[in-house]
């Protein structure tokens, strides 16, 4: 199993990233909003990949990427629903991500023996080809499931509008489809912080303008929209940023991922406020975006960065993904019914059994 530093942070602020993972992953990780993501969304999405997996190449079980947290406890769900490979040692179709040297040295012990094991950020990973890591990861692909659980926002002030993070989804999602090898349905599941005082002016406002040009040229879409998140755009970043959020972002990956060739669809989208419904500081926005190659690339030779918008609603994939989004409304976790004191322990019991692995 590998694992390669490559950052150049200072103990202090590593020693700070570290207390700051921790109380999250105590507060968030182990608890029964959390297992509601997993149970509702992570693993149905899972055992649908799965099934088309073994339709498509006689798969018995998924190839899993993952920048899980400490205890590891997707990898460890997915293994108990027989979704992963756990052969007595660990799982030997799985690679995680972890930038934090702390951090990754826990989870390769929970873990156990793995395909592989980085010590980088993702958008490293991806992005900075001309690295060793960077080409370790990529001779790995494909894999059936990409599980970006990130803790910060898409759209950090000190970034780009098109930030790193968001470069290097769609950088990916491009490798998949122009490689003849990688052309497979896969899994992209995805977890955000959604705070919009932490967020680029630029990309919001790009984003803003992107929703209003489908309300011009989509009567179903105006309709939907107001009905469902009312009449204002502005308003609904203004006063519900992770909603906004939910809407926006699976289109705007769906708009990249049918120029590379891929069908889309988003089965699952989530929401939770934190750190307390009443009071939040900031929610956290989670969801599922399935891709199916379809066979056609319109804009293999064009930059990622300048795409051509006419060519957004060429697929009915396309299309169908975006009404499925802005017709239904999200979960919001925090308000739906479902036994929080049963979920929470059923975490505790799956981290039980695995100490006695």
């Amino acid at each position: 199993m590998g694992g390669r530093k490559t950052s150049g942070t200072n103990d202090s602020q590593l020693r700070l990233l570290r207390e700051t993972k921790l109380r999250e992953y105590r507060r968030d990780y182990t608890g029964a909003v959390k297992a509601f993501v997993r149970k509702h969304a992570w693993v149905p999405a899972a055992q649908n990949r799965l099934q088309q997996a073994k339709h498509e190449r006689g798969a018995e079980f998924l190839k899993y990427f993952t920048l899980c947290a400490e205890k590891a406890i997707d990898v460890h769900l997915l293994g108990i629903e027989n979704l992963v490979d756990f052969d007595g040692r660990g799982y030997p179709e799985v690679v995680f991500c972890e930038y934090h040297a702390e951090q990754y040295e826990l989870i390769a012990r929970t873990l156990g023996r793995t395909k592989n094991g980085y010590l980088a950020r993702f958008e490293d990973l991806v992005l900075d080809e001309a690295s060793q890591e960077s080409q370790d990861f990529y001779s790995e692909l494909p894999f059936d499931i990409y599980n970006l659980d990130f803790t910060s926002v898409c759209f950090p002030k000190t970034e780009p509008p098109f930030s790193n993070t968001l470069d290097a989804i769609v950088t990916l999602i491009k490798k998949l489809g122009e490689e003849a090898l990688f052309r497979q349905g896969f899994d992209i599941f995805l977890t955000f912080r959604a705070q919009r005082s932490a967020d680029n002016n630029e990309a919001i406002r790009s984003l803003k303008d992107n929703v209003r040009v489908n309300r011009r040229e989509f009567d179903w879409f105006d309709k939907a929209l107001e009905l469902n998140y009312g009449p204002s755009v502005g308003k609904l970043v203004n006063n519900r940023y992770h909603e906004f959020l939910l809407v926006a972002l699976p289109k705007l990956l769906a708009w990249y991922a049918q120029d590379f060739g891929f069908g889309v669809e988003c089965p699952h989208r989530l929401c939770y406020a934190r750190p307390d419904p009443q009071h939040p500081h900031f929610h956290i926005i989670s969801f599922v975006l399935s891709f199916d190659w379809v066979g056609v690339s319109t804009s293999s030779e064009r930059s990622v960065r300048q795409p051509s918008p006419k060519q957004a609603f060429t697929t009915a994939a396309y299309v169908k993904m975006v009404r499925h989004v802005i017709e239904q409304k999200p979960t919001n976790v925090d308000t739906a019914k479902f036994p929080r004191r049963k979920y929470a322990q059923e975490v505790q019991e799956l981290l039980d059994l695995v100490e006695d692995w």
